[in-house]
């Protein structure tokens, strides 16, 4: 799959698996959350940390169709294309467990799945939203915008879903500056799914053509992303087109954080008995450093630094699909939304950022549920966690409030359900959660601007800010 080595590469492969199944087709991060009944470059120097999940191919024949109100086609025309080249290396693989080879719909994980949910799951309530707490304002109307991120002389960045880049200051028209369309795929939940800026060069997550996620950078110049001098910083085998991961963040601690997802599937199937840490199903962290291109390395403080390789990537591992996450600007806290299965969405809280190495439950719990029969010797809660009544089926991850236009919302962590079209707030002190607004966006994003503002990515009609009703 994967011809010779890339410069400085490791290289993680996995061993064994599932055939394929012909499974529902679902709205982007929503994959199979809806419902129990109804799942839902040519380079100038570069070195690649390669993540390898799986030797086939073996979902490429599963065609996806997205949600009819999603399907908007993102303007422009691509002029550079960003191409790879690879030199021979000694590339370090490990085996993951293997998997008997069964028809999908036959694992035990997938029947687990497609269970009713209980009724009485231990999850925490919602107050209904009753009248609007915030105001929506739309600043950029970017059809099927994807991820935004902010350089420090103000400029943004807004990505749509099928690769394009667009340059965006508030008030003024986005402009196209990179185009990525013809080398990006948009099957479940690929695409192009995080963005952030550092050290002048804009970093991009998508999905190739191959249904790869690929950890990209691209210089910014005057005329902004220099598609021809891009550096390709990770690359994973992603062994299906679900859960491939999303935003990039830089942590307090100058780290690199990103997330890959567990492979994909309904249950957890690649990551079931798991008892070490491993690249998939986990939190990443990654030292980077400029010389004076970006070089990625794990870093050396890691919870598994020196073990197997991928698992020394790992900050915290025991995740289904951490689509979003953040850091509290204020504290350093982490908070971690991860996507559910079929009943229950959670989001929890690591103080200071975690200590490194804790797991957070997935596959052997789904919340504070039960899920695979499996032991674990402990496992890290969540903070809260929602089931799927009210239309609620996909967590999107947000940030703690400490902007000043909002004095209500300060210290409280704003986050959003992507199906059920909502804003959510949770009070870290009382422990309250409440809608703050409905029914206007489709938040697949939250990003914070230069002046504490929040913005919302949303899917269908591009980049709104939070304001005061």
């Amino acid at each position: 799959m994967f011809p010779g080595g890339k410069a400085g590469a490791n290289r993680l492969t996995r061993s064994g698996g599932y055939r394929s199944a012909e499974v529902d087709i679902t709205p982007m991060v929503a994959a199979d959350a809806a419902h129990s009944t109804c799942p839902r470059f040519d380079l100038c120097a570069y070195r690649l940390v390669r993540i390898s999940a799986y030797p086939a191919r073996m979902f490429r024949s599963v065609v996806a169709l997205i949600a009819g109100s999603l399907m908007v086609a993102a303007c422009g025309s691509s002029e550079t294309v960003p191409t790879s080249t690879s030199s021979p290396d000694v590339a370090i693989e490990v085996a993951a467990p293997t998997r008997p080879d069964i028809p999908w719909d036959e694992t035990p994980e997938h029947l687990r799945a497609n269970e009713r949910c209980p009724d009485d799951l231990p999850v925490d309530s919602i107050v209904p939203l009753d009248s609007p707490k915030v105001a929506l304002t739309r600043v950029a109307e970017i059809a099927e915008a994807s991820a935004l991120a902010f350089a420090p002389n103000g400029t943004a960045f807004v990505g749509t879903r099928s690769g394009s880049i667009f340059s965006w200051v508030e008030g003024r028209e986005p402009q196209l500056v990179l185009d990525l369309a013809s080398v990006t795929t948009t099957e479940r939940d690929q695409g192009l799914l995080g963005l952030n800026v550092a050290n002048g060069y804009l970093f991009v997550n998508r999905t190739d053509l191959e249904g790869d996620s690929v950890v990209e950078a691209y210089p910014l110049m005057d005329t902004g992303p220099e598609a021809s001098q891009v550096v390709e910083l990770l690359r994973t085998d992603q062994p299906s087109r679900e859960h491939n991961g999303g935003d990039i963040v830089f942590g307090p601690d100058g780290h690199l954080y990103l997330t890959v997802g567990d492979g994909g599937g309904q249950g957890g199937a690649f990551i079931t008995g798991r008892q070490e840490a491993h690249a998939f199903g986990s939190l990443l962290r990654f030292a980077i450093s400029f010389d004076p291109t970006p070089v990625l390395r794990a870093a050396p403080d890691n919870p598994f630094a020196g073990s197997t390789p991928g698992s020394d990537y790992t900050w915290v591992w025991g995740l289904r699909h951490a689509y979003r996450f953040s850091f509290d600007s204020a504290t350093g806290d982490l908070w971690i939304a991860d996507v559910g299965q079929q009943c229950v969405e959670e989001v929890t809280m690591l103080p200071g950022g975690g200590i490194g190495g804790e797991h957070l439950g997935w596959n052997a719990f789904e919340g504070n549920r039960p899920f695979m029969d499996q032991p674990l010797d402990s496992h890290t809660t969540p903070t809260f966690s929602y089931d799927h009544r009210d239309g609620r089926c996909a967590v999107i991850g947000g940030h703690v409030y400490r902007g000043r236009a909002l004095p209500d919302l300060n210290g409280k962590y704003v986050f959003g359900d992507f199906c059920a079209r909502a804003l959510i707030a949770f009070d870290p002190e009382t422990g309250v959660l409440e809608e703050l607004e409905k029914d206007t966006v489709s938040p697949v994003g939250f990003v914070v601007g230069a002046d504490g503002s929040l913005y919302v990515v949303d899917l269908v009609a591009g980049i709104w800010r939070v304001d005061p009703v």
